[in-house]
């Protein structure tokens, strides 16, 4: 049983020692984290509300413009936007990563309309009546695919009835994008836009916008702001040497405070910094000043779990138990005390994240995540090394926990 657990034992240092080389020389993971506006910089904006013939600014109209905000902003491909609504009127758009902030502004404003008329100019459908459009190729040329919703499809059946072997025009912003010839009764729904697109993109561009439907409200611009990427590398390099720091003075304290159960404690941190990074890695997470302040306080719970561990350890080695009785009996009595302080976090993360917004919750998320890993490596990892390390007979010596 000691050979066996002396091996295990160094067979995890070098598979940890060989992590920590290849995640930080051959790949580093840090390469791999995409991070939020304060980090990565980019653009914020300010629109404030106009109201309109038939729209007036109220609560109704702002969620819905927020909806649609929020839509094109997801369609553009940025990373954890910020959309928020400021007073009454206002609404602000944080946009990481954006570097043609001229492009994505215009974007983000234009109002989108689709009408179908008939002959003598009589308005038959809108774009409120369209269900999906996407964009595809079809007969060498792009088009728009258009599906429309229940009402919309009874309309163009209505539509494609009445005006039988004639032209319906169709208008996208006010011009008029193609009159094509009713030959047959479409009853299904479905039609199709050519328009003479240029280019794929702008197929898909304008049925995004489209399918995003046309804001309620006039937005007018109000402020931008550039966050420099150079600012945002100087954070990260910041925060990237003070979590040097930190963890290296937890660990130097730990193995001080602990001795041989300190440098289990360090190892078991070691992985749990690897687990987190992989998660939040794996779920596309932004990392933003906030969520490393989550990260940073799991990691503090971390190490608090294993302090009650070799607490309770060192407790049961003074009353005189055997190193394995020791470790048996205080796991026994820490783990209530551990999961009672990390299912708390866990639940006010959870009230933070689901109640606040933008920056609230990328602390909370980070600090979800945290609380699961730190759970699960002071339950598991540290059981599991403080076990090996009594059996390889290392703790016979009070010294090694009591100090």
């Amino acid at each position: 049983m000691r050979q066996r657990s002396r091996v295990q034992f160094f067979a995890l240092i070098a598979i940890i020692l060989a992590g920590i080389y290849y995640f930080t020389s051959v790949n580093p993971i840090a390469s791999h984290l995409r991070y939020g506006l304060d980090l990565k910089g980019g653009v914020t904006a300010t629109y404030q509300a106009k109201p309109s013939p038939g729209a007036p600014v109220n609560a109704q109209t702002m969620a819905r413009a927020m909806e649609i905000m929020s839509f094109r902003v997801n369609a553009l491909g940025v990373s954890e936007p910020l959309i928020q609504l400021v007073g009454n009127n206002r609404i602000t758009i944080d946009l990481p990563g954006v570097k043609n902030q001229e492009q994505a502004l215009h974007y983000l404003g234009q109002t989108s309309q689709l009408v179908i008329k008939s002959p003598t100019g009589q308005v038959l459908l809108t774009g409120a009546d369209l269900s999906t459009a996407t964009a595809a190729m079809a007969g060498g040329q792009y088009v728009v695919n258009i599906t429309f919703n229940a009402k919309g499809t009874a309309l163009f059946r209505q539509a494609t009835t009445t005006y039988l072997h004639k032209t319906l025009p169709i208008y996208l912003n006010g011009k008029l994008v193609e009159a094509p010839t009713v030959k047959n009764v479409i009853a299904d729904g479905h039609a199709q836009m050519s328009g003479n697109f240029p280019s794929l993109k702008k197929a898909q561009q304008t049925a995004l916008l489209l399918q995003s439907g046309a804001l309620p409200v006039n937005l007018k611009v109000l402020d931008v702001r550039t966050v420099s990427a150079t600012l945002g590398a100087a954070s990260i390099a910041a925060s990237k040497l003070a979590a040097a720091i930190a963890v290296g003075l937890i660990a130097v304290i730990m193995i001080f405070w602990y001795r041989l159960a300190g440098f289990v404690a360090d190892i078991a941190l070691t992985i749990y910094l690897f687990l987190i990074l992989g998660a939040l890695w794996s779920i596309h997470a932004v990392i933003t000043v906030p969520g490393i302040a989550g990260i940073i306080l799991s990691v503090g719970m971390a190490v608090d779990a294993n302090v009650i561990i070799f607490s309770r350890i060192r407790e049961e080695i003074i009353n005189g138990k055997t190193p394995r009785a020791s470790v048996a009996a205080g796991f026994r009595h820490a783990i209530r005390a551990i999961l009672d302080s990390h299912v708390t976090t866990f639940v006010s993360s959870m009230i933070l994240f689901y109640l606040g917004t933008g920056e609230v919750k990328g602390f909370a998320l980070t600090l979800m995540i945290g609380t699961i890993i730190s759970l699960f490596t002071a339950v598991s990892v540290t059981g599991v090394l403080i076990r090996w390390v009594a059996d390889a007979g290392w703790a016979k010596v009070r010294q090694v926990f009591v100090g």
